[in-house]
């Protein structure tokens, strides 16, 4: 709760929820709203729902979460379904899983692709030659430097833990 609070007092507009208990979320989810700020829930990492199209439902519909991100095909369409923001993961491991994550997308249509580790931005200029939805990066970022390679290599923004990083944007 005291990061939520930090989140809220700072200039930055969306929240992601993770690492959390389901019960902290409804009141997670309208302390954001009552400060302008989207919510959005990764379900993947969100203890004590299921992370299937339910879980999604329940968190669209029941929670009016702004939007859910998930690595998972079934979840980012029941998303798309409840006109919320679908942000789906797409894991860097090796040039396999980059060919078959590109197949998904192309499927699965997210409003936006989050390519995970955000560090990997040498192969994101290729991965953006092969959809249409905007990038963003996440994982392993520590420094400005880091943020500022990965928007030039094409990555609209970032999803950090560490707020700190986003104060030093503004250096």
């Amino acid at each position: 709760m005291k990061r939520l609070e930090k989140f809220i007092e700072s200039d930055l507009i969306v929240c992601i929820l993770q690492d959390i208990h389901i019960s902290l979320l409804e009141h997670m989810i309208k302390t954001l709203h009552d400060n302008n700020k989207l919510a959005l829930v990764h379900i993947d990492m969100v203890h004590g729902i299921s992370s299937d199209e339910h879980g999604a439902e329940f968190l669209c519909q029941r929670l009016r979460a702004d939007g859910v991100i998930s690595s998972k095909t079934r979840i980012i369409e029941t998303t798309k379904k409840n006109k919320k923001i679908a942000i789906q993961r797409m894991f860097l491991i090796d040039s396999k899983s980059i060919e078959r994550g590109i197949e998904t997308l192309q499927k699965s249509q997210p409003d936006i692709v989050e390519v995970m580790p955000a560090i990997a931005y040498k192969i994101i200029p290729y991965i953006k030659s092969k959809i249409s939805m905007p990038l963003i990066g996440g994982g392993l970022l520590k420094t400005k430097e880091d943020i500022l390679q990965g928007l030039e290599a094409g990555c609209m923004a970032f999803t950090v833990s560490d707020l700190c990083l986003c104060e030093s944007m503004h250096e």
